[in-house]
């Protein structure tokens, strides 16, 4: 049903993570592969180079926010006893959520649409059928080029963390936006605070390299965090509408000036709910959890 797609830049990468076998064509495409691993489950990879690279500078992205907070502007100050141990674990944790939420916004599945036999006893008489992969799909599903597979009430492909966002990890997604919002809010008053609080360093050594450029390394942090900060807080208004409004952002790009009529609104609480799933609201930002749906995927069959 798919060719099969050679990607020889991606190969050794592939490879060295036991990875190389793709997933049965039956369940998804041959440019998604499936690995389930102890602890960490199913993880979903998707094999696209420009996206690998984007998710990589992700990556790269919060090791360098994230160390250059820690080690060369909060560390210092906490050993001069100038920045409190609180506010310096208050940062470890804002980015060691960021980067777990990023890992299950990256390898979750976000509800590609396998093939639905008769055994599956579920009523696919309203379903479409999908031109370019030839299977039966919710009428709010769309076919993704990147994943070459329709993603069940799809959201975007998001080459920062080479992914689609769908339905099941749609949650994830807005983790990961949160998240990062709150660790570029903390380098950025971590920043002002050593900018125009905190005293000079008394213990730090003036000769290591860090320190003998502090300066220029402070003023990429500080322009990583306002740009950050913009990106993360534009995104989550976003999502924040259409949440309320039950659109996605493809919905939106096909259909800027819907019907008001065909628009529901929703309360935030109801809409996040649906979006995260049964149990404690408390643990809504907590990445490691696992979603448990309120109906099943599949409900989605009315077209907006």
């Amino acid at each position: 049903m798919y060719e099969k797609e050679e990607v020889p830049s991606l190969s050794t990468f592939v490879s060295g993570l036991g990875l190389d076998k793709a997933a049965p064509s039956s369940e998804y495409s041959s440019n998604i592969i499936v690995k389930s691993l102890p602890i960490l489950g199913r993880l979903h990879f998707v094999k696209d180079r420009n996206g690998i690279l984007c998710l990589s500078f992700t990556f790269l992205y919060w090791v360098y926010g994230t160390w250059c907070g820690l080690v060369v502007v909060l560390l210092p100050h906490m050993r001069d006893k100038q920045a409190s141990e609180p506010f310096v674990a208050l940062y470890v944790l804002c980015s060691v959520m960021c980067i777990c939420a990023l890992f299950r916004a990256a390898t979750l599945n976000p509800g590609r649409v396998p093939l639905i036999s008769e055994k599956d006893n579920i009523d696919t008489s309203d379903w479409e059928m999908c031109d370019k992969c030839q299977r039966k799909r919710p009428k709010r599903a769309h076919h993704c080029r990147r994943c070459q597979q329709c993603v069940v009430r799809m959201d975007h492909h998001c080459p920062w963390i080479n992914n689609c966002v769908g339905e099941e990890n749609h949650y994830a997604f807005m983790q990961l936006l949160f998240w990062a919002f709150c660790l570029s809010w903390m380098a950025f008053w971590s920043l002002m605070l050593h900018y125009w609080y905190y005293p000079a360093c008394t213990t730090c050594d003036k000769e290591l390299f860090i320190f003998e450029h502090e300066k220029w390394l402070d003023y990429l942090l500080l322009a990583s965090a306002i740009v950050m900060l913009a990106f993360m807080g534009f995104n989550l208004i976003g999502q924040n509408m259409n949440l309320i409004m039950d659109r996605t952002t493809l919905e939106n790009m096909k259909d800027p000036h819907p019907d008001i009529s065909t628009i529901r609104i929703r309360s935030e609480w109801s809409a996040y709910r649906e979006m995260c799933g049964s149990g404690s609201m408390l643990f809504w930002l907590f990445p490691c959890r696992s979603r448990k749906v309120l109906r099943p995927s599949y409900f989605y069959s009315s077209p907006v």
